[in-house]
C-alpha cells in the first residue's frame, strides 16, 4: 500500500498504531514535524526517510508553524529477498 498523507500545522494523528506484519517507510515530501516511535522522538524534515518495524508503536505530529506531507509505502516485513541486478530482466 502507497498512502499520500497531509497534516496541517500543529495537527497530528490521532492515534497510535503499530502493525502485526507490514513494516512502513515513510519520506517527509515538504515541511516538518516529528514522530514518536516506542515513546522515541524524532525531528522530520523534508527529505527524511524512515523504516519502522512493524511492532514498534507510531505517532506523527506536524510542527506548530508548518504542516508536513509525507508518503507512507507499507510492506510485509523483510519481503524484499534480492536487491542484485542479477534479478533484473532485460528486454
Amino acid at each position: 500500500e502507497i498512502s499520500l498523507n497531509e497534516l496541517p500545522a500543529g495537527a497530528n494523528v490521532p492515534f497510535v498504531h503499530s502493525h502485526k506484519e507490514n513494516e512502513e517507510i515513510y519520506g517527509i515530501l515538504s515541511g516538518n514535524g516529528k514522530a514518536i516511535i516506542d515513546e522515541e522522538e524524532i525531528s522530520l524534515s523534508t527529505g527524511d526517510w524512515l523504516k519502522i518495524t512493524p511492532t514498534a508503536k507510531r505517532q506523527f505530529f506536524a510542527s506548530d508553524i508548518s504542516g508536513i506531507t509525507y508518503i507512507c509505502i507499507q510492506v510485509k516485513e523483510n519481503s524484499l529477498e534480492h536487491f542484485t541486478a542479477e534479478d533484473a530482466v532485460i528486454g
